[in-house]
C-alpha cells in the first residue's frame, strides 16, 4: 500500500458521507481508507453511510472504538494502523 488516508470521525455521519465521496472518487488505486468512528452515539448510522461505500470500494476499512478515545488518540490510532508508506489525515468535516 503506498498511501493510507486516515478518517476519524465522531457523531457526523453525513459529514463522513460527504467526505468518503471526495475521497472514493479518487483515482489512485494504491490507496487504503482507514476509518476510525471514535464511538458515536448512533452507531447505526455511521456503519450505514460505512457500509454504503464499502459495497463498492474495496479500499476502505472501518474501525469503531470501543469506547470514546478523545480526538489525539484516535488520530494516533488511524496513523499506527496505517498500512501506507505515506499517510493523510482527513476528518469526517475537512
Amino acid at each position: 500500500m503506498a498511501v493510507t488516508v486516515g478518517i476519524p470521525t465522531y457523531n457526523r455521519p453525513e459529514l463522513l458521507r460527504e467526505a468518503l465521496g471526495r475521497i472514493t472518487r479518487q483515482t489512485y488505486k494504491d490507496l487504503e481508507i482507514l476509518i476510525s468512528d471514535n464511538h458515536s452515539d448512533d452507531e447505526a448510522a455511521v456503519r450505514a453511510v460505512v457500509d454504503s461505500f464499502t459495497k463498492s470500494d474495496p479500499r476502505i476499512r472501518f474501525v469503531r472504538q470501543e469506547k470514546n478515545l478523545g480526538a489525539i488518540r484516535n488520530l494516533k490510532f488511524l496513523l499506527d494502523q496505517a498500512g501506507g508508506k505515506y499517510f493523510l489525515w482527513a476528518a469526517d468535516d475537512d
